[in-house]
């Protein structure tokens, strides 16, 4: 399977989210939330965008401190830590225009989030994006707790929607090494619930699946009847569906 970054129509909205940030009017508020069920291809898109515009990535751990998060994002910034090093980060931060990313972003709401909060003190001085990854029930968590502060300077919410199934088809032909045919697509579409992450997997054991048909027929579109008995799906904690 290839290892490209496919443009869905997830990854289109959150790209126009970061436009209208980025034109924000208060340089303060700058902050992107991030939202959507699992598996639909966030982090994804934000490695990729991270790659193309040079933003730090981190993922929030549930015992983070402020500190503890600062020297991460220091580290993935290659900087040393000795006496200085926040105001290295910073300095660095402010001089090329570094994004901020975390995912998992609802263990930065421990402790009143104190992380959360010094990550506001950052981006306010750097006037740089932070784009915060929340499950669901984080960012109403958010929305719910006294943090106007932080509330208020929230300039975007991309919440990644069910694929579609011209997204489901873009991957398998994006990513797959083999051609599929388009009842093929729609099953996987149907049967995964457009879970990027299932369809993914889906691929991979077509792919398998692929590799055993005979030589001449190798290079025709996979169908369902080349699936027959093949394990296609699987869901954790339920049985696994086959692929016909």
């Amino acid at each position: 399977m290839k290892r490209e970054f496919v443009k869905t129509s997830n990854a289109a909205l959150f790209d126009a989210k970061i436009k209208e940030a980025q034109l924000r009017g208060a340089r303060e508020s700058g902050l992107v939330a991030l939202t959507g069920r699992p598996g639909e291809g966030k982090t994804r898109t934000l490695q990729a965008w991270a790659a193309e515009v040079g933003a730090v990535m981190v993922t929030a751990q549930v015992d983070w401190t402020p500190r503890k998060m600062i020297i991460e994002i220091a580290e993935k910034l290659g900087i040393e830590i000795t006496r200085g090093f926040e105001r290295r980060m910073e300095e660095m931060i402010v001089k090329g225009n570094i994004s901020i990313i975390v995912d998992e972003a609802g263990f930065t709401l421990h402790d009143r989030a104190a992380c959360l909060e010094k990550l506001r003190g950052i981006t306010d001085k750097s006037s740089t994006l932070l784009v915060l990854v929340f499950m669901t029930h984080d960012i109403s968590r958010l929305f719910a707790a006294n943090l106007k502060q932080l509330k208020d300077r929230i300039n975007n919410e991309c919440n990644f929607k069910k694929s579609t199934l011209e997204d489901v088809a873009l991957v398998c032909s994006q990513l797959g090494e083999v051609p599929m045919d388009p009842l093929l697509v729609k099953h996987i579409y149907e049967k995964t619930d457009a879970c990027m992450r299932l369809v993914v997997n889906a691929i991979t054991r077509i792919e398998i699946s692929a590799k055993l048909r005979p030589e001449a027929t190798r290079h025709t579109p996979m169908t369902l009847a080349d699936l027959k008995g093949v394990e296609l799906f699987h869901v954790l904690g339920q049985a696994s569906r086959k692929g016909a």
